[in-house]
């Protein structure tokens, strides 16, 4: 109990000076402290009107067509997107001795390397939106049927994100920390799993 109030009491102390930074206008504060639940939490830059930052930890989910999970990571931190894509693309080799046929993003991970990265593991339909003005070559590119395709059931994904979040409490980890956050994840998408499996079963 003392080892936990004195790291209660030093956090509570770095939230007083991150407060008195930015009344004096320091609004740049690296790796600062936005829980005192759960010290791993960072901001995340979401982009809707209604919520343009929340506060947590990044998680990513890998799904089969029969919307499946079949990989998910829980990050330190706030990494880009874009840069997570090679260790997805290892997961899934490592689970099914090969790449995927088919891989769908959100434009996040829409990028040159990441689609080289893809076509070298032999990916045969690569769905990664970009990001910004494109060319005419590029939008050609994107209004193929099968593009569209993999991009509608890619936007599944969204319902399958807010269900875990409704009903399988992903909505707010009630264990500490990156390894409890880890495991309080994993509990959710196996129970979620379970009963996926068990419907389509």
């Amino acid at each position: 109990m003392a080892a936990k109030l004195e790291k209660a009491i030093v956090l509570t102390g770095r939230i007083i000076q991150q407060a008195q930074g930015v009344h004096k206008g320091n609004h740049s504060i690296p790796s600062r402290p936005v829980s005192l639940f759960d010290t791993g939490a960072r901001p995340i830059r979401k982009g809707k009107a209604s919520k343009p930052t929340e506060f947590g930890r990044k998680v990513l989910l890998q799904e089969t067509e029969e919307r499946i999970i079949t990989g998910y990571e829980v990050y330190e931190g706030n990494p880009s997107d874009e840069s997570l894509l090679s260790g997805a693309l290892d997961r899934h080799k490592e689970i099914f001795g090969r790449a995927p046929r088919d891989i769908a993003t959100d434009r996040g991970f829409g990028s040159t390397d990441n689609e080289r990265l893809l076509q070298e593991a032999g990916v045969k339909r690569i769905s990664l939106p970009r990001k910004g003005k494109l060319s005419a070559q590029r939008r050609a590119y994107q209004r193929q049927p099968w593009f569209k395709r993999l991009q509608r059931w890619r936007a599944g994904s969204e319902a399958t994100i807010g269900l875990l979040k409704r009903k399988y409490g992903l909505r707010r980890s009630l264990f500490k920390g990156t390894e409890g956050t880890q495991a309080w994840v994993g509990s959710g998408v196996m129970a979620y799993n379970l009963k996926r499996l068990a419907m389509i079963g």
